[in-house]
């Protein structure tokens, strides 16, 4: 019944900036506990994400911080809870950081919330054809900032397109491009996450498409890099060190039998706006038409 002074962050991508400021974080608050951090990565992949929470059973890690969303699949989500029952068994902590469908002790942003903010402020602006980017169906965060996407665009009375990524770089820049290769107009693009939002200025830049000039983009999370970007991106600011130190002093308090928090705990988020977006009426590089008086819009080649 013993447990070792560790506390273990399992992440979904070690190369999404987002997760390095989470472990960053975590890692300095886990340290003022006297507690060793280790660190885990999925790889975005079901089976990994067990693997890892079955090593971390085994040694006896006193708590486990998820920072990535659940993948929403029903058999992968009953595994993962018998491990976790395990670690409590002996005594260890189960906290999630983002949104999970297991009932476990939680700190998470508002991302429906968030999304729907950053579509009323392309409203606000004057943008009516919207394109968005979503994250993979199957990860529940991207679920939820799909959905203020849409609670939001739904009131325009318009189809938009809606390209999904995979919460990459790459991943990105394949969406910018898939966007570009279809017949919708669009003015300004939604990205549910900044890795992705950087790959499409990157596909936007790479084709000759000026932003905001042309596009305006908005990303979601607010990491370190993105206002070094040019143009520097608009996006929607996770408090991720906030809620990384909530994560483990939640933690701790489970481990101490002290837990009085609501099970979940919402954190607010708030836009950050910077050059990636611009009003209407917007001069247009190329290949664009007036699809509607006032409206003007990129039509990809």
């Amino acid at each position: 019944m013993q447990r070792l002074g560790t506390l273990a962050v399992v992440v979904n991508d070690f190369s999404d900036p987002y997760f390095a400021e989470v472990v960053s974080a975590a890692s300095a608050a886990a340290s003022q506990a006297g507690l060793l951090t280790m660190v885990c990565s999925s790889e975005r992949d079901p089976e990994i994400e067990l693997k890892n929470l079955a090593m971390l059973r085994q040694t006896r890690v006193a708590a486990v911080l998820f920072a990535g969303g659940s993948m929403a699949d029903a058999d992968h989500e009953r595994r993962i809870g018998a491990l976790a029952r395990e670690i409590r068994s002996y005594g260890g902590s189960v906290v999630a950081l983002a949104p999970r469908s297991e009932r476990w002790p939680a700190e998470v942003c508002d991302n429906r919330g968030g999304a729907a903010m950053a579509a009323g402020h392309l409203l606000q602006l004057g943008h009516r054809y919207i394109a968005t980017i979503t994250g993979p169906c199957h990860v529940r965060s991207s679920v939820e900032r799909d959905t203020g996407y849409r609670d939001v665009l739904s009131a325009t009375r318009r189809e938009w397109n809606r390209v999904i990524g995979d919460f990459t770089y790459d991943g990105g820049q394949r969406a910018a491009a898939e966007l570009l290769a279809t017949s919708t107009p669009f003015t300004a693009v939604l990205v549910a996450n900044d890795a992705m939002a950087m790959g499409a200025l990157a596909e936007f830049r790479r084709q000759g498409i000026s932003v905001p000039g042309d596009v305006s983009v908005i990303g979601f999370g607010d990491v370190p890099a993105v206002r070094y970007l040019s143009p520097a991106l608009t996006t929607v600011r996770i408090p991720a060190a906030e809620i990384a130190a909530a994560g483990v002093r939640r933690a701790l308090e489970i481990l101490r039998g002290q837990d009085g928090q609501p099970r979940v705990r919402v954190h607010p988020v708030e836009l950050v706006v910077r050059e990636s977006t611009a009003a209407l009426p917007i001069p247009l590089l190329r290949g664009a038409v007036s699809v509607e008086k006032g409206q003007p819009a990129i039509v990809p080649r």
